[in-house]
């Protein structure tokens, strides 16, 4: 359910959250959607907004489809050719019972590659993608020419035990909320406290035909089981240039947009969880730039953990400045 799905993402955000034709009216982005094969012959779901140049691929956060993409991947088409995949068992793409550990994410990402007859890509990835950006370019270097973690590079492997325990209840979808899409995508924000695209949202949650919310298209099961397959990354494997942008959260407003709305208990845990965060970050940043070679790190202050969405242009600009 979508309270289970915005529990999962919330603590992802604070710890480590046949071919045809589509358009997206609101965002203007024109992309091809294909469906190629995974690792285990699983269907997987690559969005092609076209483009020339080298290979781009983005990869998304937990929870999310491709399609959280459709207003940021294009503005990379100019200079190289653009890509999103949807990992498996979210979205479009095929919901198998194992593969889940961060060895076959890889691997499905390293069948996508030669499928679309990619030699070398650029990885993008946000959130836990982190993970496979991490562990793909530690094992297959020659696979990949740079990377880029938006607020994705954190060792989550020590963090569920440590920080977990103070994560705050996150909010339940009332029956308002859920009567329809609109009500929803204003519940949505107030949790996460950006607008997801309105194509992400219906790629990843389930609708009656009157429009109401019926249950994410993920079953949660799934998303515990590639948080339990995460592992310590190995940076000293990376040799490829790596960028690291982490958002900088300016008050725990930022961290938990629903925390006005929790109760005394839910707000001193969160107060905990967002002091604990905070001291993470710095921890995080020095190890990224400790341990990856060819590392660098930008910060953008009061951004939210969907980066890309809260502060696009400062987003755009650091990942220019680093692809140039």
């Amino acid at each position: 359910m979508l309270h289970l799905k915005i529990f999962l993402a919330t603590i992802v955000a604070i710890f480590f959250l046949f071919s045809c034709s589509t358009s997206n009216k609101k965002s203007q982005a024109v992309y091809q959607t294909k469906f190629v094969s995974g690792s285990t012959n699983n269907k997987i779901e690559i969005l092609d907004f076209g483009g020339t140049g080298e290979p781009v691929l983005f990869l998304s956060g937990l929870g999310n489809s491709a399609h959280v993409f459709i207003d940021f991947a294009p503005k990379f088409c100019d200079k190289f050719h653009v890509y999103a995949m949807t990992r498996r068992g979210f979205g479009a793409s095929e919901q198998t019972t194992n593969g889940y550990r961060i060895d076959t994410l890889a691997m499905d990402i390293l069948a996508v590659t030669k499928a679309l007859n990619l030699d070398k890509v650029i990885l993008i990835g946000h959130s836990i993608a982190g993970e496979e950006i991490s562990k793909f370019s530690s094992t297959y270097p020659e696979k990949v020419a740079k990377v880029v973690y938006l607020d994705a590079a954190y060792d989550r492997s020590s963090i569920i035990t440590t920080i977990m325990p103070y994560a705050p209840a996150s909010p339940i979808p009332t029956a308002n909320d859920s009567s329809s899409f609109e009500n929803l995508k204003v519940f949505a924000k107030k949790t996460t406290g950006v607008s997801m695209p309105d194509d992400e949202m219906k790629s990843t949650m389930v609708f009656s035909k009157d429009g109401k919310y019926q249950k994410d298209v993920t079953p949660g099961e799934i998303q515990g089981k590639i948080i339990s397959g995460i592992e310590r990354p190995n940076y000293t494997s990376i040799s490829c240039p790596a960028l690291a942008i982490y958002s900088i959260a300016g008050s725990i407003h930022t961290v938990i947009p629903f925390y006005n709305s929790l109760d005394s208990l839910n707000k001193k845990k969160a107060d905990i969880c967002y002091t604990m965060f905070g001291n993470l970050a710095r921890e995080q940043i020095a190890l990224f730039e400790k341990e990856v070679r060819n590392g660098v790190t930008k910060e953008i202050k009061g951004a939210n953990h969907y980066v890309f969405i809260s502060n696009p242009v400062e987003t755009e600009n650091l990942i220019w400045e680093f692809l140039k």
